[in-house]
């Protein structure tokens, strides 16, 4: 059988535990800080990414409000703005109207107005024919101031004779 040497063994414990320790010195406390600052790393990123998303989420909500309220406002704005154009062409078709009377009004008088005017001619001219007919019909010149009472008889009578208006 082969022989234990405690002497070797011993050496070798001894020298696997300074060689552990040295190991355990020179590289484990490095490795573990190492993994204990990116565990801190991580969880730090984690938390900034979750803040993130819940100020994401409030912005988004924000932003709904908001637009709904543009999108209100908008409405309201079309709303008035038809008002306006309701009221201005309620306004326009008025005064065309107003106007479109005005109009007939003066051409209504303007036509009374050339009616008499003819009439108040024709009247002349008829007596002035009347006249000239008369003076032909005696052969002889009426004095002009019997022309002019003639004148006016005949034309007072003609006065009662209108049409009614």
């Amino acid at each position: 059988m082969p022989e234990i040497n405690w002497h070797i063994m011993a050496s070798q414990v001894i020298t696997f535990l300074i060689a552990l320790v040295i190991v355990w010195k020179a590289s484990w406390k490095p490795l573990a800080k190492f993994i204990s600052e990116r565990q801190e790393k991580i969880k730090k990123t984690l938390e900034d990414a979750e803040n993130t998303r819940q100020t994401i989420a409030k912005l988004e909500a924000e932003y709904c409000a908001k637009f709904e309220q543009i999108e209100q406002k908008s409405a309201e704005l079309i709303a008035v703005a038809r008002q306006d154009a309701s009221r201005a062409k309620d306004e326009i078709v008025q005064a065309a109207h107003a106007e479109a009377t005005e109009l007939r009004k003066k051409a209504h008088e303007q036509l009374e107005h050339d009616r008499r005017q003819l009439m108040a001619d024709m009247r002349s001219e008829i007596v002035g024919l009347s006249m000239a007919i008369a003076e032909k019909a005696l052969h002889e010149p009426l004095p002009e101031q019997v022309q002019d009472r003639k004148f006016q008889d005949i034309f007072n009578g003609l006065k009662g004779t209108q049409r009614p208006s």
